[in-house]
Parts: C-alpha cells; structure tokens; sequence
C-alpha cells in the first residue's frame, strides 16, 4: 500500500526566507552593538589599570625618595653630629665601656640589652664606674631623642654604627646592638651588607659636605618572618668621617599605600616583586616563597604593558605591570583584576543580548508560521483533493475555485482535468477489451514461431553433425587422388577433383559455423579461459591461411612482437577468429598485401588485421556482423560464404572478455581490430588449448592400397599412425608419404604400444575411440616412458567437446585436432612440433654438454691446485729448485732457493727467470729435455756460478722447465733422475690422478718415499678441504679488494659490517678476519656463510672485469659446491 505523503516544502520555505530576511539584520546590528560597547567596557578597564599602576609607582618612588631625603637629613643633623662624634657623644663613651671592643660590646648588651633595665646607675665599686656611668648619662640623653624621632617616621629602628663597625646604640636593642657588622657572624646578613656598601662609598676625609652618600639594601625577610629594607648614611663633621647612621624600614607603610586602591571596579590586587621574585608588600610572619608570571617577567626586562594574562594562582586576568626603579635596585609593579570582575558588564550585556534574540526569534517564528500557512493551506486541499483524483476518485469535489488569485485558477484547472481524465478513461476501458482478444491471437501464433524455430535449430544440428563423415571422406581421398595417390591424372580430372575438394571444405566450414552459432544462440558454447601467447597463434594461423591466398598477388605481413605479454582467451576460439578476419581479407583482397599487428593498450591486447581490398561502405558497417549477411548485396559481387564468420567472431571476442570493431574506406581498405584482455599469473599456470576449425575425415569401406607403391623418402622422419578406421589410415598414408615422410600404420593401441617399442617415431598419429584401449589410455601408457618434446603425439578424433579435448591434453598429447582436418594444417602442426621435438633434443644436448665442460673446468682447476701442493712437498729438498711457466715466470721456489738467492720464495715467485739469469738460457740436450752445467746467476748485484740442472717439464703439468740448483758439492746424475722423476709422478697423479705414480715416487726411496707416504695417506676429510678452500678464498677476495678500491683490509670489515674491527694500543685489529687468512688458525667450526657473504660484498662493490675477479668467482663457486656435499 502506498503511503500518503504530506508536501509541507513550500511553507518551510516560506518561514526559512522570513526567518532569514528579518533575523538576519537584527542579529547583525546587536552584534555590532555588543562588540563596540564591550569593546569599550575593555578599554576603560585597561585604562584604569594603566593609571592605578603608574600612580602607584609614583608613589613608591616619591615614599623612597622621602625616606632617602630623611636618612641624608637626619645624618646632618645636630642630633646625629652630636650622638655620633668620634670624641665626644656615644661613640667616644661606648669605647670606655671596657679596655677592648670585645668587653665594651659585653658590657653594652648586658647593661642596654633588651631584657635589661638602662636606667640603674652602675656599681660604684665596679673597675670602670666611670666609662659605664659616661655611657648611661649619654644613652639616656640621646635615647630620647632618637625615639622621638622614630615616632614621626616609618624607620622601625635607628643603629648607630662606629667606624669599626661596632653597633653603639639601638633604639630597639634588637639583636645587632652591641656586635661588630664586620664580623663573620653579621657580614652576610642584610644589616651587614648595608654598612660595608656604605663604608666602601665613603672617601674620608671628604671635601664636599653637602654630597652625603646613602647605601640602600632591598627588603629581605628576617627570622621573625618581618621584611625589611636598611638605609646607611655617613655621620660627618667638618669634612671627617665619625660614625654611621642605619635606618631600618619595615614595608608596612608600602603594603598599606599600595593596597589603598578604590573598589569601585572590584578587588584590585597589587604586587611588587623584586629580582629574587619574593614579593615586597606582603607582610605575614610566614616564610614567603618565590612567585612567577609571564606579567613579572616582562616587568623585570624592563618591559610595560596591559593586558590579559596568567596570574601566579593560573587564574585568567587583566592586570597592568611596569618596572620601578629606584637608587640601588630595580622591581616589577602588577596590578592584577579578575577578568570576571573586570568584564562583568560585559557578560551582563551579552545575556541581556540572548535573551533578547531568543524572544525575537519567538515572535517571528509565530508571524512567519502563520503566513506561510494562511497561503499554503488552500493549495494543500487542492493537492489533497488532486491526489484524490489520482487514486481513482474521478467525482472528487474541487475547493476553492470561486476565489480570484492564482490558486483559484490553479483549482478551475484541475476540476478541468478531472474532467478529461474522466473521458479519457472511458475511452481506454473499451480499447483494452479490444487489446485484450488480440494478444491472445499473438500468444498462440508466438508459440507456434518458437517450437517451429527449435524444430528447426535441432535439425541443423543433428544434420551438421551427421555431415561430418562424408565430408572427411570426401575431402581425404578427392586430396589423395589429387596428390597422384592412384597414379598421374588428366588435368581435367585434377580441376574437377579440386572442385570437390573446395566444395568440401566450403561445406565443412559452414558446418561448423552453423554448431557455433547454434551453441551461441543457445548458451552452449563453452569457453576455456587460458593464457595464450598471441605470437603463436598468429605464426599458427598464417600458415594455415596461406592456401586461401591461391595465385593472388597478396602478401601476408607479421608485425606481431614475439615479447608481447599473454593474453586471457581460449586458444581454439582465438585461432578461429584470427582464421576468420584473415580469410575474410583474403576474400576481399584482390590484390596487395594484409598486416596483423598487436600492441598493449591499458591493461589490454589489441590486434589489427589491416587489408588493401576494396573495403565496405559506411553505410553497411552496422550490417556486416549481423548472422548471414555479407558486407555487398550486389548480386554480382557475392562472394563466398554464409556470413556466420564475422558474426561468431564477434560473439567469441565478447564471450572472452574483448571488444571486436571495424572501420573501412572504400578502395582503400578496412581493418578489423579486436581486443582481449592480459592474463593473469592464475591463467598462466593453466594449460593451453589448441583449439581451430578443422575438416572430416570421411568413413567410407576402400580396399587396402599397396603402400609399397606410394613414395616413400627412406630418409625422411618415421610417423606412426593409430586408427581402426581403414578408410582414415587410407587417407593418412597417402598424404605423409606425398610429404615426404615415412608411415608405419598399426589398427590398435596394443600395436602401437609393441611399434614403439621396437623403433620410437619422430611422431605420432591417434585415433581416440578404439577398441581394447582407447587413444587416452595408450597416450598415458606411453608417457610413462617418453616426454612430450621425446615423442610428440597429436590426437586426431571426430569427438570436439571441450571436454574430450580436455581430456586428450591431460593424458600427455602434445596437440588435439577434430576431424575433418585440413591437409595443410596437419602438415604445419606435423613440420612444427618434431622441428620443436628436434630442437628440444639438441637442447639438451647443449646443457649436457656445457655442464661437461663447466665439470671439466672446475676438475681442471683443482688438480692445478693439487699440482700446487705436491710441488709445495719439495720444500724440503736440499737442492734449489725452481718451476718456470711457459711465459718466463717463476711459479715455484723452494726454501733452499730463498736461502741461495736471500729473499723469501713469495719474492722470487714475482719475478721473470730471465731476472736471475746473466746468462743466455741453454737448450736442452737429451730427447727428453735434461741439460746440466754451470749457470751464471746474480745475486745482490754479484755474478755467482751455480751448478744447475734444467729439466723439460710435460705439457700436461701447465710447466715449461724446472731448474735444480746445488750449491754444494755437485749434484749427482742419479740425485737429479731421481727429482726429475718425483716432479714427473707427481705431475702425472696431478693430473691422472693414477695411484701408479706415487708407488713410482715410493720406489725412489729416502725423502722421496716420505713424500708419497705424507701425500698416498688418508687423504684429507671434508673439513680440512674446507678450511684450505676458506683460506685461498679470503686471501683472494683481500687481495682484489685491495687491488680494486686502494683500501685495507679495515675498510672492508667496516664497510661490510661482517667483521669486527678492534682498537689495541692504538692499533686498529681484525683478529677474527685474520683467523681466515691462514689454515692454522681457521677455526674447527668455520663461519663459511660470512666468508660467502663478504665475497658477494666485494663482487659487488667491485665492478672491474679482470682476471683476479674471475678467479674469485670461480673459487666461491667451488667452495659453495664444497659446502653443499
């Protein structure tokens, strides 16, 4: 059921317009209102701080000033010159309180001390009556006065100070009275910094008397927990400095006159704060701590502003701060004021503002509610009554169409409409009866149409199926016949036999065509998705189209890359269609040449086939992929062909993923272009099928033909053909031996299976259904044996499900044709897979013979490297013996060569024979290459005569001749047989490796027997293999790094990051590299994977291509075949 909707819009939008239009302006001017007045209120509060805070530090100025001007008057005072004179007043008498300072400071605090009473006479028999009694008399003199004077002043206390800084008089006898300022005890403290500033100002005698100096120290907070400030003045008469006068002033007077601040504007609280941030004008018996803020800081910088900020309780405020400077010392003034006191005319304005905007917005709302509805009301009972009408309730009355405006006569419309609608209905009612009989007649008449058309699709494919046979036998013995099976032929014969070959293969195309299509119409025709590799396909095809071109002047151009990336299709229907597009160039190419291109275009394969014929008309494009329609329907231009190809072709595109299009111009030529989409890793590892149109082979009785009177090339390829058809083996036989091929036919599986068996094809013909075993079952048996690219099988049946082919390519066929084939395409697949078969098989070839030659190779290497080692074994000969390569260069030194010489043998090994010599060298004498005699040498610069024998090495040995030189007595003939004989045999086991020779070197007897003995011994195990393998590949891998960068061996254990690097005794090193540069000190359990590491890291770094890098790879290969045994 449908749900009645209200439609309100019109008075929503109606009230949001009035809303906009009247709120708008008044919410602009309140707020315009509000910011000027609030932004007045703020700056009349900052005025005000502004004033507070300079008044206030004016005030704190002029009260220092006066207190300064009344510690320099008092210290010119009569009172202050006759209390403090130096020989007369208390000073003079303080001094004859005892015979030191220490017993006058005693008795003062004893007798004048806070606790005691200064109005007892001294004892009369005391020993200093008289200086005590001075003192008394004076005190009480003087203490009045001094008093007197603390009442009219903010002073809390006056000391009286002499010259050596002991304190002899204070009003209050608090604590200083009666010590020395200058002692260690009062130094420190604030009373004693004040008098050593002004003991320190004051030059005495002083010249001016009117420049009195006054020191001021700032407020500090004393035990009690009282702040107080000291002021100093000199006491001077005449010039001479007598005594000083300190003034103490507590900071109640500052708290009272800094707090003294109107409350009109709220509770205004001011600091001052000096450069230790202890606040002055506080006064509390508490110990006061530091206090901070951004306003103080900048105070402190000497900075002045007003403004918001934090206060030290991280409160919001609006305060004013400025720097107060005053004679000996700097602080910071902060009138702070709580910004809700400050600005609490502010925030009263602005809730007087919302509620003032909340009624207004009250008020319009009403006003704007009940205008848009004294308008929309009447139009929502015409639409009301409008939806009505439309439910079906034609008699519905209309409202409101007496009145005058537009709403009326929107009303006199709709009752109008009503009416028509009315009417009309009527009209319909009687038009659908009419409707109603007539589609009855269509139904019956439809379904007649469709069961005629299914009788008619299942006929064509049965019948198309039942065509197959003829057709193969047709086609194969009209070919044979052709192809001289029977004998030479008449020409008249020939054309007439290839009329019917040409029939035939018309017909099987059409055939074929017409189940493609009826599979396409009906969603039977099954796609296999593979990768293809398109190169193929179009090679593939091409050849298989090249019969089509007849005598025609037309060349068939591949400008397909072969590295195009695969493509996702079905390779039979991808071969169709490239089958199709090239045969219909062909068609309509009289004359001039065909491309077929490819070119990856956005993740897709496009392929173009491009033609110079005489093109198609724009106006038939749209025509000419329709189902048996031909691009010209001229008559006299028709050529052949149903017209199901384009149409199949572009139905196969769209099936596998693609798009096929076509642009023309006539008598220039047309291009077909398709594209298809790149397959994925998925669709590669699946199998690719071989899938194209292929023709019937026709299944007819023939008598057996004589094959010994066919041709037959004995040397060319053996092919065995598998069939139980007579009629198909008639076939085969006489087409492979026209081409050139020698056939073997057998009926059955079981023969073809015993054939193989006694002599292997190049290839091999099958048949699918047989009896006994089937051609799957024979296919997999031989399998078992042969491989693909061994013995290539093509499977030919008139089976061409998808399935059935399926099923061939997974027994192991190598190609899967349906019968009826094409002569020429048979032959192509034949030529092409045993070429490939060939190919293959000398392939393998090639791999086996390079890893012979690579094997010989790395044996070569190591029996030079044995070589190496068994010469290594005459170290201990007495004689000198030297080996020579066929360049001149020394490649061995024994250790009696070095002591001949005097230089080590891996010296000697680096230079050319001809360095030693100074002598031409002789030829040797007897056929086997002996020549003994003296030999003119030079040692360190002299010519020494050595008895010397040359010996003619083997070539086999990779040595050209060998010295042995006998510093001694002479060498025998029978000591130099026996070492020409050692260096044969060990030469020949090097190489042989023939057991024989070290029972040669055996039978020599004396070292020689020791010497085979050590090398004809177990030989060596795996491990010691490895460690000597370990020690030649680092050894080689420092030296081409050296040799290559310049750099050390620290730079690669650093660089690499493989090695540790140690610093001992300032010396940088590489213990655990070291270890692997000599067999001794190789560890028992070798870290061979750093070692295989650190020579990838030196190939990489160094790029050079020479020798030495050459065999460094070939070492790192050894020693990683070494290692995987």
């Amino acid at each position: 059921m449908q749900k009645k909707q209200k439609f309100k819009r019109l008075q929503h939008t109606l009230m949001l317009a009035f809303l906009v239009l009247s709120i708008t302006p008044l919410t602009l001017l309140a707020i315009f209102f509000l910011e000027s007045h609030s932004s007045d209120l703020e700056q009349q509060s900052t005025t005000h701080l502004s004033f507070l805070r300079d008044n206030k530090k004016e005030q704190i100025i002029s009260y220092f000033d006066a207190r300064h001007s009344e510690v320099k008057s008092f210290s010119r005072s009569e009172l202050a010159t006759a209390s403090g004179g130096r020989f007369y007043g208390l000073i003079a008498a303080f001094q004859q309180l005892g015979d030191t300072e220490e017993i006058a400071r005693n008795v003062a605090r004893e007798r004048y001390g806070a606790d005691s009473n200064a109005t007892l006479p001294p004892n009369a028999n005391d020993s200093n009556f008289a200086g005590s009694e001075r003192y008394r008399l004076l005190h009480k003199r003087y203490d009045w006065a001094y008093k007197e004077h603390l009442k009219r002043s903010d002073f809390s206390d006056i000391l009286l100070v002499d010259i050596h800084g002991n304190v002899v008089y204070s009003a209050l006898k608090d604590d200083a009275f009666g010590s020395n300022l200058l002692s260690e005890k009062w130094r420190e403290t604030a009373v004693g910094k004040t008098f050593s500033d002004i003991r320190e100002t004051v030059d005495s005698p002083l010249t001016d008397s009117e420049n009195t100096p006054i020191a001021f120290t700032d407020y500090t907070q004393q035990a009690n927990g009282e702040m107080v400030a000291w002021f100093a003045a000199p006491i001077m008469q005449q010039g001479y400095l007598h005594s000083y006068v300190l003034f103490k002033l507590p900071n109640n007077a500052l708290d009272k006159m800094l707090n003294s601040t109107p409350q009109e504007k709220g509770y205004i609280s001011t600091l001052l704060v000096g450069n230790d941030l202890i606040p002055r004008n506080l006064v509390t018996t508490e110990t006061l701590a530091p206090i901070n803020s951004t306003a103080i800081e900048a105070a402190l910088a000497g900075l002045r502003d007003v403004g918001g900020f934090l206060s030290p309780e991280n409160h919001r405020v609006l305060g004013a701060y400025a720097p107060v400077d005053i004679p000996g010392t700097s602080w910071a003034i902060v009138l702070e004021l709580p910004e809700e006191e400050a600005f609490a005319r502010i925030y009263q304005l602005e809730k007087i503002f919302i509620a003032v905007m909340v009624i207004a917005i009250l008020l319009v709302v009403i006003a704007s509610h009940m205008l848009s509805n004294s308008i929309t009301a009447p139009l929502l009972k015409l639409t009301w009554a409008a939806e009505q009408v439309s439910a079906g309730d034609l008699d519905q009355k209309i409202n409101s169409t007496d009145r005058e405006d537009e709403i009326g006569r929107l009303a006199v419309s709709f009752a109008r409409m009503q009416r028509s609608v009315r009417d009309k209905l009527a009209l319909i009612r009687e038009q659908n009866k009419e409707l109603e009989q007539n589609i009855q007649v269509i139904k019956q008449k439809n379904e007649e149409l469709q069961q005629a058309d299914r009788m008619k699709d299942d006929f064509l494919a049965t019948t198309s199926h039942e065509l197959r046979t003829p057709l193969h036998g047709m086609v194969g013995i009209a070919e044979s016949m052709l192809a001289g099976a029977e004998g030479p032929l008449p020409e008249r014969q020939k054309h007439q036999l290839q009329m019917i070959i040409n029939s035939g293969e018309r017909l099987s195309n059409l055939v074929d065509d017409l189940l493609d299509y009826h599979k396409m119409r009906y969603g039977e025709l099954e796609i296999s998705p593979q990768a293809v590799d398109t190169a193929n396909a179009v090679r593939l095809v091409i050849e298989l189209s090249s019969h089509l071109l007849g005598g025609k002047p037309v060349r068939i151009i591949n400008q397909v890359p072969i590295d195009l990336p695969l493509v996702r299709a079905d390779e039979q229907r991808l071969e169709q269609v490239l089958y199709n597009l090239i045969g219909n160039a062909i068609k309509y190419t009289d004359e001039g040449k065909i491309i077929i291109s490819a070119t990856v275009l956005e993740g897709q394969l496009r392929i173009q086939v491009v033609d110079t014929g005489q093109g198609i008309p724009s106006d038939q494009l749209e025509y000419i992929f329709e189902p048996l329609t031909q691009a010209s329907g001229n008559a006299a231009q028709y050529r052949q062909g149903a017209g199901l190809g384009l149409s199949i072709s572009r139905q196969l595109i769209d099936i596998m993923g693609g798009q096929l299009y076509v642009s023309s111009q006539p008598m220039v030529g047309t291009t077909f272009s398709f594209t298809l989409p790149l397959a994925t890793e998925e669709d590669k590892a699946k199998t690719r099928l071989a899938n194209n149109a292929h023709f019937a082979v026709p299944r007819v009785e023939l008598d057996q033909t004589d094959y010994t009177q066919l041709p037959e090339n004995p040397d060319g390829p053996l092919i065995l053909v598998v069939d139980d058809e007579p009629v198909n083996l008639q076939v085969l036989n006489n087409f492979l031996r026209l081409e050139g091929y020698r056939v073997k036919a057998v009926e059955n599986g079981r023969q073809a299976i015993e054939s193989v068996t006694m002599e292997k094809p190049a290839l091999m013909l099958l048949d699918v259904m047989m009896p006994e075993l089937s051609g799957y079952e024979v296919c997999t048996h031989l399998r078992e044996r042969y491989s693909r690219a061994d013995l290539p099988i093509i499977m030919l049946s008139a089976l061409g499900q998808v399935q059935d082919k399926v099923k061939g390519f997974d027994a192991g066929a190598n190609d899967y044709l349906t019968k009826p084939f094409n002569k020429d395409e048979l032959s192509a697949r034949i030529r092409a897979y045993i070429n490939a078969s060939l190919t293959e098989q000398e392939r393998e070839h090639s791999r086996t013979l390079q890893k012979e030659i690579h094997f010989r190779e790395q044996v070569e290497a190591g029996l030079r490297e044995v070589q190496n080692k068994l010469l290594g074994m005459l170290d201990s000969a007495s004689e000198g013996i030297i080996c020579v390569q066929e360049n001149g260069r020394i490649s061995y030194a024994n250790d009696a060569c070095s002591e001949i010489f005097r230089l080590s043998a891996e010296q000697i090994e680096r230079h050319q024979l001809e360095d030693f010599l100074a002598m031409a060298l002789p030829e040797p004498e007897s056929a086997r290459g002996h020549y003994s005699g003296q030999f003119r040498f030079k040692i360190d610069g002299d010519i020494v005569d050595i008895d010397t024998d040359l010996i003619t090495l083997p070539e086999s040995s990779g040595l050209q001749m060998m010295l042995i030189l006998n510093t001694g007595k002479k060498a025998s003939s029978h000591r130099v047989q026996l070492l020409e004989n050692a260096v044969s045999a060990l030469s020949d086991y090097a190489y042989d490796g023939d057991m024989e020779k070290l029972q040669q070197l055996r039978e020599l007897g004396g070292e020689f027997t020791r010497m085979a003995d050590r090398f004809s011994g177990s030989k060596p195990d795996k491990a010691d293999i490895l460690r000597d393998t370990l020690v030649k590949v680092m050894s080689a891998t420092l030296n081409f790094w050296q040799n290559s960068t310049g750099k050390t061996k620290f730079d690669l254990a650093e660089e690499s990051g493989l090695w540790r690097v140690y610093l001992d005794r300032s010396t940088l090193q590489t213990r655990t590299l070291d270890k692997y540069l000599h067999v001794e000190t190789v560890p028992k359990s070798p870290r061979w994977r750093t070692v295989i590491s650190t020579i990838d890291f030196v190939l990489e770094r160094c790029i050079e291509e020479n020798k030495e890098r050459n065999e460094l790879e070939v070492l790192r290969e050894r020693l990683q075949t070494l290692i995987s045994k």
